[in-house]
Order: C-alpha cells, then sequence, then structure tokens
C-alpha cells in the first residue's frame, strides 16, 4: 500500500500534468509556439502604444497567456512543482512581447524578467500624450460604432 507521500506526490503529478496538457490552461503551450513567433506585426514605437496594445492583448488572450500580464496569475514558489511551467510560460510571453517592440524599445527594456513588469513599464513610458484626434473622438463618443450596410 502506497504511504501518504506517495500519493501526496502522485497528486502533484496531476496537477501539473493537468495544467500543462490542457489546451485551456495558460499554462499550455501548443506545439509551433516558440521564443520566436511573432503574434502581430505591428511594432510598438513611441506613438502607437494604444493600438500596439489592444493588438497584442488580442494576440494573448488567443493564446490564453493574457493572466501573465495582468496579474491574475500567481507567481508560484520556486519549490512548487509549478514553477517550471509558470517559469517557461512567463519567459515565452516575455519574448513574444520583446517580439513586437522597436530595435531601441527592445535594447532598453532588456533586464525585464517579469512579463507583468514588462506591460506595466511599456504601458507608463507609452501612454501618456499620443492620442490622435479620431482617439479623442471615439472616447468622447458613444462606445458602438453603427457600421453602415452596403
Amino acid at each position: 500500500m502506497a504511504n501518504i507521500s506517495d500519493k501526496d506526490q502522485d497528486s502533484t503529478q496531476k496537477k501539473i500534468i493537468d495544467q500543462v496538457l490542457n489546451p485551456c490552461s495558460p499554462y499550455y503551450l501548443y506545439l509551433g509556439e516558440n521564443p520566436g513567433l511573432v503574434l502581430i506585426d505591428q511594432p510598438l514605437s513611441e506613438t502607437n502604444y494604444s493600438s500596439w496594445s489592444r493588438n497584442l492583448k488580442r494576440g494573448l488572450v488567443s493564446k490564453s497567456k493574457i493572466k501573465f500580464v495582468d496579474g491574475s496569475i500567481n507567481v508560484p514558489k520556486r519549490e512548487d512543482p509549478m514553477y517550471d511551467a509558470w517559469e517557461r510560460c512567463k519567459m515565452m510571453v516575455l519574448s513574444w512581447i520583446t517580439k513586437t517592440l522597436s530595435p531601441h524599445i527592445a535594447k532598453s527594456l532588456i533586464y525585464v524578467e517579469n512579463a507583468k513588469n514588462l506591460w506595466e513599464e511599456l504601458k507608463e513610458r507609452f501612454s501618456k500624450g499620443f492620442t490622435s484626434k479620431s482617439q479623442t473622438y471615439c472616447k468622447k463618443s458613444t462606445p458602438f460604432v453603427k457600421v453602415r450596410e452596403i
């Protein structure tokens, strides 16, 4: 008969497998996902933060990775069996974000090691003061735009 520690270990291994192999889990990585993957083809510049962040959020949501930038996923302790899976996904998200930055922006953020911190740093640097007339108009108008039928 297995002792309690064997049962705990089996339960922990099952939890890890469930998280890593479940396509709905933020820890799941599809076969083609790698650090070189470009989620959007719009690099962040000093003037396009609003559209860049919207598009990248859509990409991260489609990959079930938005939790790594919005803070809703807890950082496991190093001794937690989920830590390695968390770190792997965190680094993947960092790479994906970095691939969408212009070279001089990416160079200035090379030492940021947390996707949430990187996201917040980019928001802090670039979200202020760059609104076009159309963005200002849309913010003041109703949230829905009627599409004209052809």
